[in-house]
């Protein structure tokens, strides 16, 4: 196993999942406090901020996953 595979495995692939885990329980913590605060117009902004960055930041995750899945394939 090379250094670079090495790199992919022990590093780089468990620090995605790891955002990933992140940007979904942001996201599920927007979806409460949108819920818990429904009556709030503030409240339900905050939620509904929580909501779209934990989206973009799922996005922005699963992306990169795809760009890395890309770049090994390409690659070899």
């Amino acid at each position: 196993m090379t250094l670079i595979e090495r790199i992919r495995t022990e590093i780089v692939e468990p620090l995605i999942f790891l955002f990933l885990a992140l940007a979904a329980l942001y996201f599920v913590y927007g979806v409460f406090m949108f819920v818990k605060n429904y009556d709030s117009d503030t409240g339900r902004s905050e939620g509904k901020k929580h909501l779209v960055y934990g989206i973009i930041g799922l996005a922005i995750m699963l992306s990169v996953n795809g760009i890395i899945k890309l770049i090994q394939a390409t690659v070899g």
